[in-house]
């Protein structure tokens, strides 16, 4: 039991509100209250002073609705130019030559660099199960995906499907799965994922939509993945997830930057989520992100910050920050929710993570602002990456601490 003050607290329905207490019990949130009567109510009520916090507005922490934790071993050693196709082959050599202690060490490290931005709950895809020990331990919420492709030859499939069912088995949290993406995973691989996500009632992420490489060779049987593919569907992919069984509401997809007219309102039809991750879409260079499509047709949007092997940082904040830099018509709340409600919603996480409300976890993160007034509030912490002073997990304060060693056992 504890009653955590703060010189401000952003509050759910109210935005930020002055002088607030959040009341926390076993991990959870009871309620938040604001104003003098109101906290002295509360603490006759509970027979507990306020441990103060002092200056900063206390925060929901933020959601990483989409992280490769695996790969930050590989983070300044890759280059966002040239082909996409390109890019997943040096990515993959790489990989290869890192030995898994070394992987190991890098997913300790990445998860530090979230919680040092704020960051208290990630979906994070495991593909070499590097991450499910650390996953299994972390006092952060982890959705942790379970990864599966066989680039189209039918001799993997069985294999790829049974290594997820073994992934899935050998670990304490809850299974999730992510089928790679339409153009790197079969039709029967889909179909068997479909079959398991729905026997199981399986959260799912998928990248989709993410280079014009996948969608010339997804829709026109081109480009330079069809050198390392079989024969191309010569269809959408989100036909081929929506076949599957795999489109719904415990479904996000990943990136997303080049649906084709009427997908996004098949999105929201369906109830699922995008995730954005403005970072690695700065890292590639690529066109302007088509937000208004989906905001318009009413879609879930997270963000995300995809992993250092196509990013420059795991921060929350700078995707935000990115994010309204590029899209400066967006509110600052509708961002912020992106970072949080939004992202816990693609997580199938909604109402345990990312908000203040009744029965969620306690994840607290207290951000040092300049602002004065709570008009401004907001805009501060969504484009100015304001420092972190104070962080909670699950109601228990987190002192600062020790990195993963950096050298590498090569």
């Amino acid at each position: 039991m504890g009653l955590i003050r703060a010189q401000w607290v952003l509050d759910d329905e109210r935005g930020p509100v002055a002088d607030g207490v959040v009341h926390v019990e076993q991990g959870r949130i009871v309620q938040v209250v604001s104003g003098a009567a109101s906290i002295r109510r509360l603490v006759d009520a509970v027979g507990e002073k306020p441990s103060d916090l002092g200056s900063g507005v206390l925060c929901p922490g933020l959601v990483n609705a989409h992280a490769h934790l695996e790969l930050t071993a590989l983070g300044g050693r890759l280059s966002g130019d040239g082909p996409f196709a390109a890019w997943i082959g040096h990515l993959l050599r790489e990989r290869a030559e890192c030995t898994d202690s070394e992987l190991a060490r890098g997913v300790h490290r990445g998860a530090h660099e979230l919680l040092d931005g704020g960051t208290t709950a990630v979906g994070e895809i495991s593909s070499l199960a590097i991450s499910p020990p650390w996953a299994e331990s972390s006092p952060m919420a982890v959705r942790l995906y379970h990864e599966c492709l066989d680039a189209g030859d039918r001799a993997r499939t069985r294999e790829a499907l049974e290594g997820v069912r073994e992934q899935a088995d050998a670990t304490s949290l809850m299974p999730a799965i992510s089928p790679h993406a339409p153009f790197s995973v079969s039709p029967d691989l889909l179909a068997g994922l479909g079959v398991l996500a729905k026997t199981g009632g399986l959260p799912i992420t998928i990248h989709w939509a993410e280079s014009h490489e996948e969608q010339e060779y997804l829709l026109q049987g081109g480009g330079p993945l069809a050198e390392h593919l079989g024969p191309s569907p010569r269809r959408p992919g989100l036909d081929l997830i929506d076949e599957a069984g795999l489109l719904g509401p415990r479904t996000c997809l990943v990136h997303g930057n080049h649906p084709v007219p009427g997908e996004p309102e098949r999105l929201a039809a369906a109830g699922t989520s995008l995730v954005h991750c403005p970072g690695t879409h700065r890292y590639f260079g690529r066109d302007t992100f088509p937000l208004e499509l989906y905001r318009r047709a009413g879609v879930n949007l997270a963000l995300g910050t995809d992993s250092l092997a196509s990013n420059t940082a795991l921060d929350m904040r700078r995707e935000m920050a990115l994010l309204r830099e590029v899209q400066p018509g967006l509110a600052p709340a509708e961002v912020w929710a992106m970072a949080t409600r939004g992202s816990a919603r693609a997580l199938d996480l909604e109402g345990q993570v990312g908000c203040l409300s009744p029965g969620a976890r306690a994840d607290l993160v207290l951000f040092q602002v300049e602002s004065g007034n709570s008009e401004s509030i907001l805009d501060e912490l969504t484009a100015a990456s304001p420092p972190v002073t104070a962080l909670f997990l699950e109601g228990c304060r987190q002192e600062r601490m020790p990195r993963a060693p950096m050298g590498s056992d090569r």
